[in-house]
């Protein structure tokens, strides 16, 4: 249902706005596609560059480590591998005494000196001789201590409790060619703090780390406590693997392994996976900067790339608005040769088919309207009708009845110019007189009941015109003008005027009448309207001479009625100058 409800929505949408929404959407998703997998690349690269600098840390850490105990072992072995200790403290040779005084006293005093990380060098010995102050010591007192259970027979055996670190080695009985508990062992305490500064220098709350021995047992350690149930045999065991994550819990720990081949020893390093994982704010911050960067130029791009496509349906939907409003002269072309372009031009080629089809139609009617014309007038025969309006001018003239001869002089000359031997083309003169004897006879017949007044320019009467313009004119004034005066109100009158202007003839036929409203004057030259004939004389005269030709007409109610006829400076088969 929700789909179907934004489907409608989509539908109802402008062409630009769905243009620009479809092109947005296209456009967003590979964009979040994009900047998904740029933000898991880069938080799985920087994880493994964290990974690897921890790594090289830890590793620079143990290496540091390795080689302190390698300089302690090299001490080691300067004191076991002394011929003159092994004679003093294994074979009991010598002047003890003296060897002990000259010998043995300053060589451990330089070792505590050049060494400030040992606290204690010492000599566990069974010779009785040269007990003495805290360099020797009676063998028997090892027995006691909990590092005497693990000496090694050969090497040094390095170890760590109670908060401190012990390094031991027998010295060797090379003439009995095996080392024996009952000789002598030396014994060096280490500053703890001291030799494991590098430890101190990670952050504890964010790790754990620690050192254990070749059986496990923890030398030292720091930082954060781990689960109980952290003891995994992977880690432990010898050959397991040097780095990798393990989950305790709801945890993922990272773990780390370093080896201390000096002292034996392993140092273990772990961290919950979140400690070392990168800020993703940054990343995700970074991320969003670059798709609104790309969203803002997507949006100008598509923006520009829509207008471009849709201004161009704009003005066509604009100009067949106004065709449906009757305007069928727009011109409308593209030069663009997409399929809107060809649709605008497959437009303006149909207008320019329809302009054609419709003048053709015009000019058939006016072709009509000519026929039944000359057919009327071939019904009246011309010779018939002159000869009686003759001899009734002569019978009047015999019977002294002058109002009846200038009655049928004025109904000769109206038909005489009315059938204008069938053409359609007349003389403005003659024409004019149409228009005089018709306005003649009407005076008869209205008892000179109103005036008519005719002034017009000479130069007007020597240009052509289309026959019968004058007299429907006229003859609307009369019958919606002078006839519907108030009887008493005032005199009727009735002006005709004619001038040249520019390159058109102008005629105005104005009347004193009552006038129409502005609604009933629109109407008159737009509709076929009953009891008025201008619209059929403004057709002829726009059809003949174009749209720029015509009547046009202005009245108000109470102030009488003003029609202007316009035709061109035109003569029948003359081409004329054009006014300068």
């Amino acid at each position: 249902m929700g789909m179907n409800r934004l489907l409608h929505y989509f539908q109802n949408l402008r062409f630009k706005q769905k243009l620009f929404s479809s092109y947005l959407v296209v456009c967003i998703i590979p964009l979040i596609v994009l900047g998904a997998f740029s933000y898991y690349q880069a938080s799985r690269f920087l994880l493994q560059q964290a990974e690897q600098n921890l790594d090289e840390s830890i590793g620079g850490l143990a290496e540091g480590l390795d080689f302190r105990t390698q300089q302690f072992e090299a001490v080691i072995n300067s004191v076991t591998q002394n011929i003159v200790f092994k004679q003093i403290f294994v074979h009991h040779n010598g002047n003890i005494t003296g060897l002990y005084r000259d010998y043995v006293d300053p060589f451990f005093s330089n070792i505590l000196d050049f060494n400030p990380d040992l606290l204690q060098i010492s000599v566990f010995t069974d010779n009785p001789d040269i007990l003495r102050g805290n360099y020797i010591l009676p063998l028997e007192l090892i027995h006691g201590m909990q590092w005497s259970r693990s000496l090694k027979q050969d090497g040094t055996q390095w170890m760590g409790y109670n908060g401190k670190v012990f390094a031991t080695r027998l010295f060797a009985d090379n003439d009995r060619g095996t080392n024996t508990a009952s000789s002598a062992v030396l014994f060096l305490s280490l500053d703890e703090d001291s030799l494991f500064q590098g430890l101190r220098e990670i952050q504890a709350e964010a790790y754990h780390v620690s050192i254990r021995d070749g059986e496990g047992r923890t030398v030292t350690s720091r930082g954060a406590a781990m689960p109980e149930d952290f003891q995994p045999p992977a880690v432990l065991a010898a050959d397991g693997p040097a780095s990798g994550y393990l989950t305790v819990g709801q945890t993922e720990y990272l773990y780390l392994r370093k080896e201390i081949p000096g002292a034996g020893w392993e140092l273990l390093y772990c961290t919950p996976k979140d400690a070392i994982a990168v800020d993703a704010r940054s990343i995700v911050g970074a991320t969003a900067l670059i798709i609104a960067v790309c969203l803002l130029i997507l949006v100008f791009l598509i923006r520009m790339f829509s207008n471009t496509f849709v201004n161009r349906i704009t003005k066509l939907n604009t100009t067949m608005m106004l065709v449906e409003n009757g305007n069928l002269k727009v011109e409308v072309s593209s030069p663009s040769r997409d399929e809107i372009g060809q649709l605008t031009n497959r437009f303006g080629r149909m207008l320019n088919n329809i302009n054609t089809l419709i003048e053709e139609v015009y000019q058939s009617k006016i072709t009509q309207k000519e026929a039944e014309l000359k057919a009327l007038q071939t019904q009246i025969n011309p010779h018939f009708l002159y000869n009686t309006l003759s001899i009734i001018n002569w019978k009047a003239l015999q019977a002294d009845a002058m109002e009846i001869s200038e009655i049928t002089t004025n109904v000769s000359k109206f038909y005489r110019t009315v059938l204008n031997k069938g053409r359609t083309i007349i003389r403005v003169r003659h024409e004019l007189e149409n228009a005089r004897a018709y306005m003649q006879i009407q005076l008869v017949m209205h008892s000179h009941s109103f005036d008519f007044l005719c002034e017009v320019e000479e130069q007007v009467l020597e240009f052509d015109t289309i026959n019968l313009i004058f007299q429907p004119i006229l003859e609307n004034a009369l019958e919606h003008g002078i006839d519907r005066i108030r009887k008493g109100e005032r005199r009727g009158r009735i002006a005709m005027h004619g001038f040249l202007e520019g390159d058109r003839v102008t005629f105005t036929i104005e009347d004193n009448g009552p006038g129409m409203d502005a609604e009933t004057a629109r109407e008159v030259l737009i509709a076929s309207s009953k009891g008025y004939g201008l619209k059929n004389v403004n057709d002829r005269l726009q059809l003949r001479f174009g749209a720029a030709y015509g009547l046009s007409l202005q009245s108000l109610p109470g102030q009488g009625t003003k029609v202007t006829v316009t035709f061109p400076r035109y003569i029948e088969g003359v081409s004329l100058p054009e006014e300068g």
